[in-house]
């Protein structure tokens, strides 16, 4: 009796496992313009995504890929950065137990209506009239729309039809919008929408097979506000949209913040929607939640640090994007004071969160200068914490610029950049960065270490001086820098981090706050908060 139980059993786990092994592959559709195709840069990659079961297909609407699929890495049309679809796969790799599809075709600057200005003339219309005389932009011609009909028809005929269980396109993701701000664009675009989600729809369908592509998911998110080429007629039209078809779904990320640029979402803003996409593919029922991500960094930020993102003018009030603060950041102190005005908040980085970054700047800089606050010893308590920045400093010009958390430092450059400018007591790292260009400034990423005994104070921020390497000081501007996104977190025992709370249709603006970095305010939040159109600090 025992061994035919365990004949059962085995034939019920063999049973299972081959049923594992024989689920029909999903295949997600990803296409769009900039912030579809990505132009985050690359030094902002999270260290701890997992995309291992992607397939990834991409074409830039000219670099046709004839069907290939490859493992995810990040790049985009402009080389070396990444976009939100990065997060999606990550919470899909953690969702599945098999390979999964993307077939991604996206290009920057591009729009809808052909009357709008779209980069190369190329243009996502499915207006029968101009689509039916369009080649594809691969081919030469303007289609998008056709350039991705073509990818998508040699990864069927190449590799989708040749698995061995099938496969099954489970959602359109979208993001665009910008590009038809201006002519007949806005007018259009809800006509213009419709008729390109009808037309994705019966072009699946059509190659497939597969019904259910008739009502295929379309998953988009609207324009920031704060965007340069926002304009309110393209978000009614979304919304227009997506109240009138039950199966398109609009996350609303009016009130997100966007890179320096004033176009393109921030690594932040990135993971809040591919969240939101993600929630609503789990409500879809096309993927299960996704396995915890075990954390043991408690983020404390708001709780102990003010002013950690340079929201705040010198006076202590929010500072607009684009207004120029100068003097000492508030929260903040400088030893010793810079001479002259060139520092305080402004817009002028790329890649910054919320709407403000710091910089710092005199000829010629101090021969020792820190930007710095501290955080008392009775808001901490004995342990181990990681402070980190995104930092900028110019190439040839670096000197011994540094993030520091008390003896704790990381230079900004590599160690042979310093052989000369290690200060005694400090205990170095090195974050590796070349040093950066003034056309676009981008902030790379910069962390420490630190363990406090009881009782004692945390002193953090940014040290530089004039002194080169060569032991010479210099006379212009060398060691002046940008800076942003101080985070402090504490090191905890592992916890489980997972995204909460149910999937909308439509998410409202009026019902939610955010941090200034674009993530979810709790209702514990203190600090500044961005929602409902206004900008509150709670205490």
């Amino acid at each position: 009796m025992k061994y035919h139980l365990c004949a059962i059993l085995s034939a019920v786990m063999l049973t299972i496992a081959g049923n594992a092994q024989e689920r029909v592959a999903p295949v997600f559709i990803v296409c769009g313009q900039s912030n579809s195709d990505g132009c985050i840069p690359l030094s902002d990659y999270p260290t701890d995504m997992h995309t291992d079961l992607c397939r990834y297909s991409y074409d830039d609407g000219s670099h046709f890929r004839n069907g290939q699929f490859e493992d995810y890495r990040p790049y985009s049309w402009r080389g070396d950065e990444f976009g939100y679809d990065a997060f999606v796969y990550d919470y899909l790799s953690r969702s599945y137990d098999e390979p999964f599809y993307v077939v991604k075709v996206t290009a920057a600057g591009t729009a809808i209506d052909p009357s709008a200005e779209s980069y190369n003339n190329w243009y996502w219309s499915c207006n029968p009239d101009w689509y039916d005389a369009q080649t594809a932009t691969s081919l030469g011609g303007k289609s998008l729309m056709k350039s991705f009909e073509r990818a998508f028809n040699a990864c069927r005929s190449q590799t989708l039809q040749a698995l061995k269980n099938g496969y099954d396109v489970k959602a359109i993701l979208w993001h665009q919008g910008e590009s038809d701000y201006h002519a007949n664009g806005p007018a259009n675009y809800y006509d213009n929408l419709k008729a390109l989600i009808a037309h994705m729809r019966q072009f699946v369908y059509q190659q497939t097979g597969q019904t259910s592509a008739l009502s295929l998911p379309f998953i988009l998110g609207t324009v920031p506000h704060v965007g340069m080429l926002y304009h309110p007629t393209v978000e009614a039209a979304q919304h227009r949209v997506a109240d009138e078809d039950a199966n398109v779904f609009l996350v609303d990320l009016s009130e997100m913040p966007l890179m320096g640029d004033g176009f393109h979402f921030g690594v932040e803003v990135a993971r809040y929607f591919a969240d939101e996409v993600s929630r609503q593919l789990v409500a879809l029922g096309i993927c299960d939640e996704a396995k915890p991500v075990e954390s043991n960094l408690q983020d404390i930020t708001d709780d102990v640090l003010v002013n950690a993102n340079f929201e705040l003018a010198t006076d202590g009030q929010v500072n607009p994007r684009g207004n120029i603060s100068r003097g000492c950041p508030y929260g903040w102190t400088m030893e010793p004071m810079l001479s002259g005005q060139s520092f305080g908040i402004n817009k002028d980085a790329q890649n910054f969160a919320g709407n403000n970054v710091c910089w710092m700047n005199c000829t010629p800089m101090p021969q020792d200068f820190a930007l710095s606050q501290t955080v008392s010893a009775d808001k901490l308590g004995a342990g181990t914490y990681i402070v980190s920045c995104k930092l900028w400093v110019e190439e040839n010009k670096k000197t011994n610029c540094r993030l520091f958390a008390n003896n704790q430092v990381q230079y900004y450059g590599y160690e042979s950049d310093y052989t000369n400018l290690l200060t005694d007591g400090e205990e170095a790292t090195y974050a590796g960065f070349a040093g950066g260009n003034t056309s676009p400034f981008i902030l790379r990423p910069l962390q420490v270490q630190v363990t406090l005994a009881d009782g004692e104070d945390l002193s953090l921020g940014i040290k530089t001086s004039c002194r080169r390497n060569n032991g010479s000081n210099s006379t212009d501007n060398s060691g002046w820098f940008k800076v942003d996104n101080f985070h402090l977190c504490k090191v905890t025992e592992p916890v489980h981090c997972s995204i909460q709370g149910p999937a909308a249709k439509v998410v409202p603006a009026n019902d939610r706050w955010y941090t200034v970095d674009g993530r979810r305010a709790q209702p514990h939040q203190r600090g500044l908060l961005l929602g409902n159109g206004q900008k509150v600090i709670k205490k």
